[in-house]
């Protein structure tokens, strides 16, 4: 989540954005309940301690993970090593639940029953919004929004991409499976179970919880699961190509900002 923020906010933010990724997880938590006071100054020192071992265990990886990125780009993209790398940011990703999930729990520990209740109200009701958001758009618009997301991101990073490189953006969201019907069905399914398991506050609630977030994955539908897979592939392909086709300005530009960076991320976590 937070190397997503820095990467999303940019080199000359990293720093500031990481620094306040506290606040912005407390916003977070604030559109979906509301702690007393007691529950507050709890989930801030339970905050602080996970950001902590984040800061300590896990900014180190990344920057090992940019040094390498580096070293790819020089060696001309090869797909292994491309695939090899988004395993590390998978693995990255998934280092971070466990914590983050006994945050969420020991914090829903404190919470009475009219919390809880708010809390699955505003579930429900925020996935009631995405899906009349997403769910109205044609197969058009969806290509159309999902390749200017990446029109916009790989630009942040290369600068203005060429014809060729727009092309094979275009031509990589053709090949991908449209996922968002399949995932708003999974994410329904999944928030009214948890809704059940919450409301219902049996003793054993947060190992239920686990339980659910543990199986989830084996819960969906193969269909889902086959497309996520697919869409995965087509994505390192095409991300691939974009980086092959990079100009000399671009790659000039892409590496003084993962440098940047790199170097951002190596300040936070104190290491060379």
């Amino acid at each position: 989540m937070c190397l997503m923020l820095c990467l999303i906010s940019g080199c000359s933010a990293t720093q500031f954005i990481y620094n306040r990724v506290d606040i912005v997880i407390r916003w977070y938590l604030d559109d979906y309940v509301s702690l007393s006071r007691d529950q507050q100054a709890q989930f801030d020192e339970r905050l602080d301690d996970l950001l902590s071992w984040h800061r300590q265990e896990e900014l180190p990886s990344y920057v090992t993970l940019l040094d390498e990125t580096l070293v790819i780009l020089d060696e001309g993209v090869p797909v292994e090593s491309a695939r090899l790398m988004a395993d590390t940011i998978e693995a990255a990703a998934n280092r971070i639940q466990g914590p983050f999930l006994d945050l969420l729990l020991s914090t829903g520990q404190t919470l009475d029953r009219s919390q809880r209740q708010g809390f699955v109200e505003t579930l429900l009701a925020k996935q009631d919004e995405l899906e009349a958001d997403r769910l109205a758009r044609d197969d058009e618009d969806y290509r159309t929004d999902i390749a200017a997301r990446f029109d916009e991101q790989m630009s942040d990073y290369l600068g203005p991409l060429s014809d060729r490189q727009t092309e094979r953006i275009r031509s990589g969201v053709m090949e991908m499976t449209r996922l968002d019907t399949f995932w708003l069905a999974d994410r329904r399914v999944w928030i009214t179970t948890l809704s059940e398991i919450l409301i219902a506050d049996s003793a054993d609630w947060p190992q239920q919880v686990r339980a659910l977030i543990a199986g989830r994955d084996e819960a969906q539908l193969p269909a889902y699961r086959e497309g996520i897979n697919h869409n995965g592939e087509v994505i390192l392909q095409l991300v691939r190509d974009v980086l092959i086709l990079r100009s000399s300005k671009q790659d000039k530009k892409l590496r003084r900002r993962l440098s940047a960076l790199r170097d951002d991320l190596a300040q936070l976590a104190g290491v060379d």
